[in-house]
């Protein structure tokens, strides 16, 4: 979740993710380093970025060079394959659960006040899995099935945290939305949707390059939605829900703009790629 004063712009590897999950997952898994800085170039990074987010991804275990003569070919590495499926799965997954017995996930947690940067990685993933805060250690979820992810996040932590799992019921309609509006901000949810809206309904790429571009910003702030959204069963949300909408116009415009934008990846690639030869 967003740590509230905090300020921060388009993070160039964020965008280097998507690109990659894109154009380059499932399709020979690998591209040419200019490919990349150039499509980086059109979502407005500079070139020095651009390789900065390689390196970082590449030591991150994501990613893995290989030379051919003076060029370099990225290679998405097996645990980079598994972080993109993930990241896809998520991002295009179908519209929130029709219905909900109104059963609730508890997360209780204790982190050692000298480990800040696990306190703030523990609000980031908690916070990406669904959870909400109803103060400090205490998180829920209305998803039981979340358990295991919890879990999860709690072990890829280590020991110095330590959490406790419980399941509840609340039954009364007025103290359900009571804690959604204690735990999350549904409103502001609903403005940053009704943004998203906003700028993405108008949008119309021309060329292969501009779609490229416009996916690229699409897929970004869906994925900034996604983090602060907890992904509230219907009876939860208010009525004509502005995310459900922006669901829809995400699917519609990445059906629309992918092919076109493929177009332009594969014209690169394959331009890059006779360099290399030519260079070498």
């Amino acid at each position: 979740m967003p740590i509230p004063g905090q300020v921060r712009g388009p993070s160039a590897r964020a965008y280097l993710l998507i690109v990659l999950g894109e154009y380059a997952f499932d399709h020979g898994d690998a591209a040419w380093t200019h490919t990349i800085v150039d499509a980086l170039a059109l979502a407005g990074f500079e070139e020095k970025a651009a390789r900065q987010a390689l390196s970082r991804t590449a030591a991150a275990g994501l990613l893995t060079p290989q030379r051919t003569g003076r060029r370099t070919r990225w290679h998405i590495t097996p645990a980079g394959r598994e972080s993109l499926a993930a990241a896809k799965d998520r991002l295009f997954a179908t519209g929130p659960e029709s219905d909900w017995n109104g059963d609730w996930l508890i997360l209780l947690t204790t982190v050692p006040e000298q480990h800040r940067n696990l306190r703030h990685r523990l609000r980031t993933t908690l916070g990406w899995a669904g959870f909400g805060s109803l103060g400090p250690g205490v998180w829920i979820s209305p998803h039981p099935t979340h358990a295991a992810e919890a879990r999860q996040v709690l072990d890829s932590l280590g020991e110095p945290v330590h959490g406790t799992l419980l399941h509840a019921r609340l039954d009364d309609p007025g103290e359900r939305h009571r804690l959604v509006t204690q735990a999350w901000d549904v409103a502001d949810l609903d403005r940053q949707y009704r943004a998203f809206l906003d700028r993405f309904t108008p949008a119309r790429p021309r060329t292969p390059g501009e779609a490229l571009a416009q996916l690229a910003h699409l897929v970004y702030q869906w994925r900034r939605l996604l983090l602060a959204d907890p992904g509230l069963p219907p009876t939860l949300l208010p009525p004509r829900w502005s995310g459900e909408q922006a669901r829809r116009l995400l699917l519609t415009r990445h059906t629309r703009w992918l092919a076109h934008a493929r177009t332009w990846w594969q014209a690169k690639e394959t331009e890059h790629g006779r360099l290399g030869i030519m260079v070498n």
